[in-house]
């Protein structure tokens, strides 16, 4: 599979809800750099994924995608509605029902056809 197949992949796994096959797109030692801090591994990804689908109904859509030799680069619209009340989130506190529109960037490294560093934030 490709970068940009694989970066397809993931965001529709993402959307779908299915940390299984969001999984399978990983490597074990997948490390995610956010604005929250650095996990590493596919257990830690999978726990935060598991928070943000249980805390918001989370849908990223990739705008751009430019995949080259070492992953791909996406420019991603994250649309987020909260399905209850949320103390603390990036410095917000959306009430159930609101919605959060965020303009990221990723940087992606994939090898042996899984994703093994996520780099993600704010679109420049």
């Amino acid at each position: 599979m490709d970068h940009e197949a694989v970066m397809r992949a993931y965001y529709e796994a993402y959307n779908s809800e299915n940390p299984a096959a969001l999984g399978a797109l990983l490597a074990e030692d997948v490390v995610l750099v956010s604005a929250t801090g650095e996990q590493v591994g596919r257990d830690a990804y999978l726990a935060t994924y598991g928070w943000m689908t249980t805390t918001f109904e989370d849908r990223m859509t990739p705008e751009r995608i430019t995949a080259d030799d070492a992953g791909a680069t996406v420019d991603i619209y994250d649309r987020l509605v909260a399905r209850a009340d949320v103390a603390d989130f990036l410095g917000m506190s959306p009430r159930a029902g609101e919605v959060i529109e965020l303009h990221l960037t990723g940087h992606y490294t994939i090898r042996d056809g899984r994703i093994a560093r996520i780099e993600i934030g704010p679109r420049a």
